[in-house]
């Protein structure tokens, strides 16, 4: 059995070339979406918890982490530290203590803009660098730290991470490096330190320069709070929750599992694409199956009146169409892992290559072929011995 399909194949290498390519593009498919999205949930849920501050406080109704414009009073950040309390332009105000248990609370600004060549996105953070150093490990290696934007010269300061620097080119197309220019926001910015090590958007402003190209408005997106102790946590973040309760505080060991959390309506979407991949693989081996049965029914014929068994003739057609879907599957991984790399290189994609979703898509591959031959493989074992010999 194994000869003949090896002889079957090596007789038709077109159409099992074009084969192997259908059943590819469905792994391609499942391997590079569900790889890209996990790769980049992943890697945004890693840089957002990579902070050493305990508490993260925003405006909105549920945690928002990228892309939502800056809608939170940068104020609240000296409110926690040093209380509220009624002022002549405000008189009216309600009285309210600090947060005990803080050390350093830091107003953070987080803004989407699409990546490099329009390909994906990228994040841009505008810091506070004098709190902002104070509720995380970030330290200068290269080098120094940005203004605060106010002062003259250093509106259009920014400092990045290493993986920034490896990867980008400055506004020349040459590598970037200190004191290089690149282009955030539709502005040139010069890149005054290298900062390890890697939390949230690879590239960091002063909070003031975002704030002015956004509006103008003295708002950001979300707070850091350091706490004095992490023991501290648990009281800091009742005493957020209780006194600003339109403020919505969570741990930021808990933003990973947020993350998870809206993964929800990407897991729909995957969940369509690994239904396409299926559907692809099936039509393809069903469609090429059904061809090569249609040239080979004089020899199926010839195999039945020798006394081949529907089982042998199904046997045989299934087993063809699993070693194509397998030569596929192969070929897909291989297109895969040269995409991935090609990606990343060019992108600041991030593509996650799990083991789970390999042997997913080498599943789907697999069996979406045996399924595609099936209908093929059992006409051809239910033909007439007679009519197929004579069959022109």
């Amino acid at each position: 059995m194994d000869s003949l399909i090896r002889a079957n194949i090596r007789q038709r290498p077109l159409r099992t070339a074009i084969s192997m390519t259908g059943v590819a593009l469905g792994v391609v498919l499942v391997v590079l979406f569900v790889g890209l999205a996990r790769g980049m949930m992943r890697d945004s849920a890693e840089r957002q918890s990579n902070v050493d501050a305990e508490i993260r406080c925003s405006s909105s109704g549920k945690m928002e982490f990228a892309g939502n414009p800056l809608m939170l009073p940068s104020r609240y950040a000296d409110a926690f530290m040093q209380g509220v309390q009624p002022t002549s332009d405000d008189p009216d105000i309600e009285p309210k203590p600090p947060i005990p248990g803080i050390a350093a609370a830091t107003p953070i600004g987080e803004y989407m803009q699409s990546s490099v060549g329009g390909i994906g996105f990228e994040l841009v953070d505008g810091i506070d660098y004098a709190s902002f150093i104070k509720t995380t490990k970030l330290r200068i290696i290269e080098g120094r730290a940005p203004g605060d934007g106010r002062a003259p010269d250093s509106e259009y300061e920014i400092i990045v991470d290493r993986f920034y620097i490896e990867n980008n080119k400055d506004i020349h197309g040459q590598p970037t490096r200190v004191g290089s220019q690149v282009n955030v926001l539709g502005h040139n910015f010069t890149v005054v330190g290298v900062y390890e090590p890697a939390m949230l958007a690879h590239n960091k402003m002063p909070l003031y320069t975002l704030q002015q190209l956004l509006g103008g408005a003295e708002n950001c997106t979300f707070i850091d709070v350091k706490c004095e102790k992490p023991e501290f946590t648990e009281q800091a973040l009742q005493a957020i929750k209780r006194l600003y309760p339109s403020l919505n505080a969570v741990r930021t060991s808990d933003i990973p599992a947020l993350y998870a959390q809206s993964f929800t309506a990407v897991e729909i979407f995957l969940n369509v694409v690994i239904g396409l991949a299926l559907v692809i693989s099936t039509l393809v081996i069903l469609l090429a199956m059904h061809t090569t049965i249609i040239e080979r029914t004089r020899e199926i014929g010839i195999l039945k009146s020798l006394g081949a068994s529907k089982r042998f003739i199904v046997m045989t057609i299934e087993r063809e169409a699993a070693l194509i879907s397998a030569l596929g599957v192969a070929f897909g991984f291989g297109v895969a892992v040269i995409g991935k790399l090609l990606i990343e290189a060019n992108t600041r994609l991030r593509i996650d290559l799990q083991f789970k979703w390999l042997l997913i898509a080498a599943l789907i591959g697999i069996f979406g072929g045996i399924l595609g031959a099936l209908y093929p493989a059992l006409r051809a074992a239910n033909l007439d011995p007679v009519e197929a010999i004579s069959y022109d």
